[in-house]
């Protein structure tokens, strides 16, 4: 029957709950995987416009939450590049997801991409707190949660997901940061993916 306002917003907080944690139980299932030496990546021409465009969408809601924008910048990014399009989407969704928990309200979120000699860089930017050095020297390690200004306290596993994706692809990953200069994370792919047959 119809639910009453007060059961609807349980029902509500029921199903965001079970999505968050459906993410971290793939999330470490797909981190296992890597760590196994098991995981292949399914290597195809990925659209920049589209792979950009689907991970933005899945962040949209918590952008719109906080009033936050997002700026693409693809002026200097090719139209597509070799990859696993499938990964490229989670890392992007992973980046969008940190850099929301750390944008101010009203502030903006650039996520950029371009072309390179030797392939292509993603690059996402926020104007958060920036992070100190004992945060940045643990950042990629599993299960260390840091809210260092953020509005979430999540698993810690994004930048760990990020960089175990990008270097299965052979790629690296950089972070630019500091004290009131923001966050920005740095993933490169080769023109070549690793493990790419001609």
């Amino acid at each position: 029957g119809p639910l009453t306002p007060r059961q609807r917003e349980y029902v509500e907080h029921v199903g965001s709950s079970s999505s968050v944690l459906l993410t971290i139980v793939n999330d470490i299932l797909d981190l296992a995987t890597v760590d196994a030496g098991i995981m292949q990546l399914e290597i195809s021409e990925v659209p920049v416009n589209a792979t950009i465009a689907a991970a933005a969408d899945l962040v949209a809601d918590r952008l719109e939450e906080h009033s936050i924008r997002l700026a693409i910048d693809i002026g200097s990014a090719p139209k597509t590049f070799h990859g696993d399009e499938t990964r490229v989407r989670q890392i992007l969704y992973n980046l969008l997801s940190n850099a929301a928990n750390y944008a101010p309200e009203a502030g903006v979120i650039t996520l950029a991409c371009r072309h390179l000699a030797e392939g292509v860089e993603f690059s996402v930017h926020d104007d958060g707190p920036g992070m100190p050095q004992d945060v940045l020297d643990s950042v990629f390690r599993r299960f260390e949660p840091r809210v260092n200004g953020g509005r979430r306290r999540g698993a810690g596993l994004g930048l760990s997901i990020v960089k175990s994706f990008v270097e299965l692809h052979g790629g690296s990953v950089r972070i630019e940061t500091g004290e009131g200069r923001g966050t920005t994370v740095i993933c490169t792919f080769p023109a070549l993916p690793a493990g790419i047959r001609a």
